[in-house]
């Protein structure tokens, strides 16, 4: 039995991954989700994961001994940093454990308390996943670590984002020409996609901007909007269940994230056809290119990309096109499933 363990009680793409291996490997392991309560609930609910789900008030190191004292797992998962640093020091070896590691935080390129404690707890640690070679090249102390290092991108289906949309759904009360997913926080920087949703606006060139998501910075964004004169244009929508439905309706999918491990809400975009403008760091670089949307660096890089996507009708069939065949690329559930469980299987 393999126990994952995940300090947010969210849905979002560290989350979805997990989810992922629980389902592609349903037939070969038994799987527990652990993780605070929260949100998460009815996201597994909802997808029919929700008998393996272990709830708990608060991921510290006595909750995860309790968790491996009842369910007794032949490998512990632990998902990005705080989770394995926690797992590390709790167990100290006496489970095997897996580190994942979703993401590229600024400070894993400094010395730090928080760099140092995972450089610490690496020695604990029986194998280390990576998303992409930026979280390998930019930590601190990657050539100190002793246990095998391995870059697995992230599980990724197509058709489980085709699927995932409701074709019967309201359009008009979805769509949008520009569109934000992801959590409300500095990471994936929503007020830069504010800013970039206000010139468009201003200039004519956008009629409707959403917003998906919650987090920290909400009431930033809704003060933007009230601000700014947005209400009705840019569009703060929450948290959403299902995001596709969004995607399906938009015209271009922005992601102005400030660091970003992988880029999994690119691909789900791209898989529905739909041009992606990102910031050109972290797993992005890999995913973007000129066939599919445009790596961006300042605002007006965004605003200039967008403008030229919704007028020229020849330039955004062809990226649309382009963002299917990319995402095609990156279709890997199977493969993934199979790298994750011959690991398990080594490190047992």
């Amino acid at each position: 039995m393999i126990l994952h363990v995940i300090k947010s009680n969210i849905y979002s793409g560290a989350e979805n991954v997990v989810c992922q291996i629980i389902k592609g490997l349903s037939d070969k392991e038994e799987f527990i989700y652990m993780a605070p309560h929260g949100p998460i609930e009815d996201k597994l609910k909802s997808i029919g994961l929700y008998d393996c789900y272990y709830g708990i008030e608060k991921l510290d190191a006595t909750s995860i001994k309790s968790a491996v004292d009842k369910f007794h797992p032949t490998v512990v998962h632990a998902h990005d940093f705080t989770a394995s640093v926690l797992c590390g020091l709790a167990l100290k070896g006496s489970v095997p454990i897996v580190s994942h590691l979703h993401n590229n935080p600024p400070w894993i390129k400094q010395l730090n308390t928080k760099s140092l404690s995972y450089l610490f707890a690496c020695r604990y640690f029986n194998h280390i996943l990576m998303v992409s070679d930026a979280v390998k090249d930019e930590y601190r102390y990657t050539s100190k670590i002793k246990c095998p290092i391995s870059i697995v991108g992230n599980p990724f289906s197509v058709d489980g984002v085709v699927s995932q949309v409701d074709k019967d759904a309201d359009a008009s009360a979805l769509s949008s020409d520009i569109l934000f997913v992801g959590r409300l926080v500095e990471q994936k920087d929503p007020l830069r996609f504010a800013e970039i949703a206000k010139e468009l606006i201003n200039s004519g060139d956008v009629n409707t901007a959403r917003v998906i998501g919650d987090g920290e910075l909400f009431d930033s964004l809704a003060n933007f909007v009230s601000e700014n004169q947005l209400e009705g244009k840019l569009i703060l929508e929450g948290f959403k269940k299902n995001s596709y439905d969004y995607m399906a309706n938009t015209k271009i999918q922005i992601m102005p994230s400030k660091w970003e491990g992988f880029g999994l809400v690119a691909l789900e975009a791209m898989s529905l056809g739909r041009p992606v403008l990102g910031t050109q760091n972290g797993g992005l670089v890999n995913i973007i290119d000129s066939t599919c949307g445009s790596v961006c660096a300042s605002t007006s890089d965004y605003v200039d990309a967008a403008r030229e996507l919704l007028s020229n009708h020849q330039l955004y069939d062809s990226k649309s096109e382009g963002a299917k065949a990319r995402a095609l690329e990156y279709n890997n559930i199977s493969e993934y499933c199979d790298k994750l469980y011959k690991i398990y299987e080594d490190v047992r």
